[in-house]
């Protein structure tokens, strides 16, 4: 009498079953994961914009005026009227500037914004956490007839996209043109 003696195992068909399952739950927790980060950085975004615009708030409140729009498309000078950073090495100068800074404004009381380097950009404006420069228009003496915040500022974050529509106060303001639909506010749309 032959006694055939059976092996414990998986077959074939077992592990690739399991192996298909471990595949699905891996891109299934990814897309999860990938969400989640999404939603973090516009979180963050929103709370870098509200501490911002509480600096903003600060400043008018000792100088009478919010700072003027920049030039260029960065926020770097603004960021400099807040912080106190005059020569762009990401620290308080509490000597005297050339007087082109709000900074040298003799009501200017401390710095009204704490930032971090990794905040900035390489041209020492502060990024959004997709690296791109928050932007910001003066309203109260530039635009006092804008439909939004007539009487302060606008400031926003491009959002996930890293996008936006906007060149001119106008453009920003308006949710209906292209890449406009994610960005990260500081006003309601109307």
């Amino acid at each position: 009498m032959t006694t055939r003696s059976r092996q414990a195992g998986f077959t074939l068909m077992e592990l690739m079953t399991v192996i298909t399952i471990i595949g699905i739950l891996a891109a299934l927790t990814g897309g999860v994961v990938s969400v989640v980060t999404k939603q973090n950085k516009v979180e963050a975004a929103k709370a870098t914009i509200l501490k911002i615009q509480m600096a903003l708030e600060q400043y008018y409140n000792d100088i009478g005026a919010y700072p003027p729009t920049p030039s260029e498309d960065g926020n770097a000078r603004v960021i400099a009227a807040l912080t106190g950073d005059l020569n762009g090495d990401g620290v308080y100068d509490p000597t005297p500037g050339s007087g082109d800074i709000p900074r040298t404004h003799p009501r200017w009381r401390r710095p009204y914004l704490m930032v971090e380097k990794s905040q900035y950009d390489g041209n020492m404006n502060m990024v959004d956490p997709w690296r791109q420069p928050y932007r910001y228009f003066e309203n109260e003496r530039e635009a006092p007839r804008c439909k939004v915040n007539p009487s302060s500022f606008l400031l926003f974050s491009y959002g996930p996209d890293m996008k936006a529509t906007a060149k001119t106060r106008e453009e920003a303001i308006d949710p209906t043109l292209p890449y406009n639909k994610d960005n990260i506010k500081n006003w309601e749309d109307e």
